[in-house]
């Protein structure tokens, strides 16, 4: 997993999570949050793509991931973890996701690439393990994706 660290990518992450937390693309137990939400890469500017080493392209989609840990006082913080997992379609072709960490100030985000064709439907599958100890969250979710033609 690489880690990366930018300053101007933060509001356009924040951006699809502020999206994401309206569609409740999220899963959570008593301890932690996860958000997530999965867009084709052409939503991305050429300056955040790159700066995320992310390829735009209109057969390319991106998942975004950040776990939280709630906190006694009410408040969350982004937290490391370690992400596994898979994306398949509907004939059974998986692909093992591989995640790159963002870091922006307090803020843990992680990017993984996946590539789509006009009007497929996949399944994400992905283990997310805030610590060795922590029994983990799965996140599975199906999303349809549709290129601008």
């Amino acid at each position: 997993m690489k880690i990366l660290t930018h300053t101007f990518i933060s509001f356009f992450i924040s951006a699809l999570f502020s999206a994401s937390v309206i569609a409740e693309q999220k899963i959570e137990d008593d301890n932690y949050i996860v958000h997530y939400s999965a867009i084709n890469t052409t939503m991305l500017t050429p300056k955040v793509a790159k700066a995320s080493g992310i390829t735009r392209s209109r057969k390319r989609g991106m998942l975004n991931i950040a776990v939280q840990k709630k906190q006694k006082s009410g408040q969350i913080e982004g937290v490391l973890a370690q992400l596994n997992g898979n994306v398949s379609n509907l004939i059974g072709q998986q692909r093992t996701l591989e995640f790159n960490v963002i870091t922006e100030g307090a803020a843990i985000y992680y990017l993984a690439e996946f590539f789509l064709d006009d009007g497929e439907r996949l399944s994400f599958s992905v283990n997310v393990q805030p610590t060795p100890q922590y029994r983990g969250l799965k996140v599975d979710f199906d999303q349809t994706f549709f290129i601008d033609k």
